[in-house]
């Protein structure tokens, strides 16, 4: 038995499972369990009998061969020429797959910018809120002698490091719904890839540095005199 189907209807090695084909009822135990890649579409069974099991049953018969794009009145004739045969066209049903593949693939590109614009607007509120305390903070570190680069350069680091946190967190989230979706909803199997970490950590630190640094460049323009004034 194939080891999917075995683990989705909880059978186990030396279970003996009652089959009815055309109305003639046989056992069998489960004597071994086996893996098959489903993907590769090629000819398989969840179920594999000995020889002798099957002699006195019904038989029908299948195979596969490859058929050039374009040739689809052979199909019409063979059908018309042999009316009990059953043709599945790998094609179409691949064609199908792709399709479904690419719905959710746009529908994850639409979480992922509505997640992303809410990211910004988050960011930017967070800046608002702080701005005082930048403006303070600035101010007596100029006081002290601080430059305007070296400012801006602890700025950067800061959401540089926010960005990485972040884009590891959202790689991190990436991995695990592709996994879930892949395994739970449309049954492929998934490859981990590193190129998500390192794109999203990467763009998550160039992305939230630069809007941090735009959001905070006003801070370092005012003058400290004038903020001493103020305080004053």
């Amino acid at each position: 038995m194939e080891d999917g189907i075995a683990r989705a209807l909880d059978i186990k090695l030396g279970d003996v499972l009652t089959f009815d084909a055309a109305g003639n009822r046989f056992s069998a135990e489960v004597t071994s369990l086996r893996k098959v890649d489903w993907d590769s579409f090629n000819v398989n069974f969840f179920l594999v009998a000995p020889p002798g099991l099957l002699e006195q049953q019904p038989v029908s018969y299948v195979t596969s061969f490859y058929l050039p794009p374009g040739n689809v009145a052979l199909l019409n004739a063979l059908v018309k020429q042999f009316p009990n045969f059953l043709l599945i066209d790998v094609a179409q049903v691949l064609a199908q797959v792709q399709k479904m593949i690419a719905q959710v693939s746009r529908a994850v590109q639409f979480v992922f910018l509505f997640t992303l614009l809410a990211g910004l607007v988050v960011l930017y509120a967070a800046i608002a809120s702080t701005q005082d305390e930048r403006l303070y903070q600035a101010t007596i570190m100029r006081t002290l002698g601080a430059s305007r680069t070296q400012l801006a350069r602890a700025n950067l680091a800061e959401f540089a490091l926010i960005g990485a946190l972040a884009g590891l967190i959202a790689a991190a989230g990436a991995n695990a719904l592709g996994y879930a979706i892949a395994q739970r909803i449309i049954n492929v199997g998934y490859t981990f890839s590193g190129a998500v970490w390192v794109i999203g950590i990467a763009c998550s630190i160039a992305g939230i540095a630069v809007a941090g640094h735009l959001g905070t460049r006003q801070v370092l323009r005012v003058s400290p005199l004038r903020v001493l004034r103020q305080l004053a």
